[in-house]
C-alpha cells in the first residue's frame, strides 16, 4: 500500500478561508448587537473563536516558508549553491 502525504493546507486557501473566518466573527458581532442574555453571549463568543481562527490561518498563510514544490526552480538557497 503507497504512503499518502500528509495534507498541507495551500497558502491561497489559507488566505480565503482567514478571511472568510473573519468575516464571519464580524457577522457573528453584528448578530450579537441588540440582543440579550445568553443568545448575546453566545454570538459573542463565536465572533471571538471565528476571528481568533481567522487571524492564524492569515497570518499561517502570510509568513509561511514555501515549500519546495511552491519555490520550484526559481528558489535559490545557499546550500545549493554549487560553487
Amino acid at each position: 500500500m503507497a504512503s499518502r502525504p500528509p495534507l498541507r493546507p495551500r497558502r491561497s486557501t489559507s488566505l480565503k478561508g482567514g478571511l472568510v473566518l473573519v468575516l464571519l466573527g464580524l457577522l457573528a458581532w453584528l448578530l450579537s448587537q441588540g440582543r440579550d442574555g445568553f443568545d448575546k453571549g453566545l454570538f459573542q463568543g463565536a465572533c471571538v473563536a471565528l476571528m481568533i481562527f481567522g487571524a492564524y490561518l492569515l497570518g499561517s498563510a502570510t509568513f509561511r516558508r514555501g515549500t519546495e514544490e511552491e519555490l520550484g526552480s526559481d528558489g535559490w538557497l545557499p546550500s545549493r549553491d554549487e560553487r
